[in-house]
């Protein structure tokens, strides 16, 4: 699926297909929110919920940029490029 496919779909076929295909990559907690990156097909899909309550409070899908490089620097210095 790309990411122009999935961003026509409405919200209830994008959470099922983020459940059903989705793979979670990252996740971390930022005060009372917990951000979960899922991975589908060559696209990646952020979700915000809260900590206490699980409710969905935000979810954003793109390809690259600055939401995907906070990710990836946050694993940069474990990354040996020398091998």
């Amino acid at each position: 699926m790309k990411l122009a496919d999935y961003k026509s779909l409405n919200e209830e076929e994008q959470y099922r297909i983020l459940w059903d295909q989705g793979v979670l990559i990252d996740a971390c907690i930022d005060g009372a929110v917990k951000k979960l990156l899922y991975a589908i097909d060559n696209f990646f899909v952020e979700l915000w919920c809260h900590t206490l309550t699980n409710k969905i409070i935000w979810k954003l899908s793109f390809k690259q940029g600055k939401l995907l490089e906070k990710y990836l620097n946050k694993y940069s210095d474990n990354i040996n490029f020398d091998k």
